[in-house]
């Protein structure tokens, strides 16, 4: 450990400097003075179990992930083993000094590749990909940034789903009558906007900016993983009812709100969908909101940028399985209409009109017809 504590900022180390068993002798130091949360969730498919020493860490958890619980009859494929150290005054024994030029989320692997290490300035969680364990620690929950509240592990996760198929994604996604739409853009093009409109109006919800992506068959399958959002200022404003779910930032710098949304939506959470058309927003200067035909050479410049490089390790593979989910289903400009509460009608429309299957060559886009939103 010596190395790394002079230099914190490296990012692949030797086996012997991965502070994995550290941290699990540290869990196991809590886990012997206080009690544990443990919660049984399916994700993707897969059978996970969270243990939380911290009681706010728990019931953060818990409520950004609840909505995937299941019984415990079966083994969990991997398990997250995590406490906070305020709550617990168990102190991390090998932690380096913290690098304050070093960015606020540091990815670190061993050099063999079987661990991923997720480094901030408040906290961190290992992965041992052998063992199918992930493990860390928070120096508060009241510390915990925006996006580790709404999306807990979302790094770590997304790592060791990979290895079994199934690819994070920058995307929202809903479904209706069977058929899901998956909505995909860069930050503020109108994902959570058009996702959250469409939970609102009705339409079940697997998430607004970030879902798995894998293949049941030959039909490519989104998988819902946290029943939370993160809005500005601006998009409640546009959804005064939903101001009542917003929990504040813990920093100056975060400039959203995190949304929990099982309590006000609890039957339009969904787990997995078909994903059967893609859709890029974008506003525009109307009051109805419009589908027109998307270019795939469009559709793929606008997924694949924000999901590759936010994978903990960015791969020509996951580029490839998104030009081949482009090239699988149509794809349409969503034309986003000033009136938001329209935007629920155009998804039906488009959803009602979708036809064959996944893998069926799509229509050439000069023979779709654009869709607006019906006047209410």
């Amino acid at each position: 450990m010596s190395s790394t504590a002079h230099d914190p900022s490296r990012q692949i180390l030797a086996p012997g400097e991965v502070p994995f068993a550290g941290l699990v002798h540290d869990f196991s130091r809590a886990v012997a003075l206080h009690r544990v949360h443990r919660l049984d969730l399916r994700i993707a498919g897969h059978a996970l179990r969270v243990r939380t020493v911290g009681d706010e860490w728990a019931d953060i958890i818990a409520t950004a992930m609840g909505h995937l619980t299941t019984d415990a009859a079966s083994l969990p494929e991997i398990t997250i083993d995590v406490w906070d150290v305020q709550a617990t005054g168990v102190s991390v024994s090998q932690r380096p000094t913290p690098d304050g030029s070093a960015p606020p989320i540091l990815m670190k692997t061993s050099d063999d590749g079987l661990f991923i290490g997720e480094e901030r300035l408040h906290g961190a969680t290992w992965l041992d990909r052998s063992a199918n364990r992930i493990v860390g620690f928070v120096d508060s929950a009241s510390r915990l940034n925006l996006d580790e509240r709404a999306r807990p592990f979302h790094k770590m996760l997304s790592a060791w789903l990979e290895d079994r198929g199934v690819q994070f994604i920058h995307s929202g996604l809903v479904r209706h009558r069977d058929r899901g739409i998956l909505f995909v853009g860069n930050g503020g093009a109108g994902k959570s906007t058009s996702s959250i409109s469409c939970l609102r109006g009705g339409l079940e919800y697997l998430g607004d900016d970030f879902i798995g992506l894998g293949v049941n068959g030959n039909r490519f399958v989104g998988y819902g993983l946290y029943a939370s959002c993160l809005l500005n200022t601006d998009h409640l404003r546009r959804f005064p009812d939903l101001g009542r779910l917003a929990h504040l930032p813990n920093y100056a710098y975060e400039d959203k709100c995190v949304l929990y949304l099982t309590e006000a939506f609890p039957g339009c959470l969904q787990t997995s969908s078909s994903i059967d058309a893609i859709a890029l927003p974008r506003v525009v200067d109307s009051e109805l909101t419009r589908f027109r035909p998307a270019t795939r050479a469009e559709t793929l410049r606008a997924i694949a940028p924000t999901s590759v490089m936010q994978l903990p390790r960015p791969n020509r593979a996951a580029f490839e399985r998104l030009v081949e989910l482009v090239q699988a289903v149509p794809s349409y400009w969503l034309e986003l209409g000033r009136r938001v509460d329209l935007i629920p009608d155009a998804v039906r429309t488009l959803a009602d009109r979708l036809e064959g299957g996944l893998f069926d060559t799509p229509k050439h886009p000069s023979a779709i017809p654009s869709i607006a939103s019906r006047e209410a």
